[in-house]
């Protein structure tokens, strides 16, 4: 019995949805709908923590990993750049490797 209720009762709600979504298109300026309809969604950026710029000439990209670059020079020399802060100091060249 009480399942019963329950249920008539849910779709009682569901039936009641549907005709305003249906009555919709017929009823533009309603204020029922203008409170039903949720706000528009805006979109939001976040604005990066460091913003830097790598010269090419330090060499091509090959990895990247706690907050450090790997490239790698057409020498074959190796550059670990730390590019966590703000230009001037930074990116800065943490270590240079070279293979004989």
């Amino acid at each position: 019995m009480a399942k019963d209720r329950y249920t008539k009762a849910v779709l009682t709600v569901i039936a009641a949805a549907l005709v305003v979504i249906a009555v919709q298109p017929w009823l533009p300026g309603s204020r029922l709908l203008e409170i039903a309809r949720p706000e528009s969604a805006q979109a939001q950026t976040t604005v990066p923590k460091y913003d830097l710029t790598i010269p090419k000439a330090w060499g091509k990209f090959i990895a990247f990993s706690n907050n450090t670059l790997l490239l790698e020079a057409s020498d074959h020399a190796y550059r670990v750049v730390d590019v966590e802060g703000k230009a001037p100091e930074y990116p800065r060249i943490k270590a240079l490797l070279r293979f004989q």
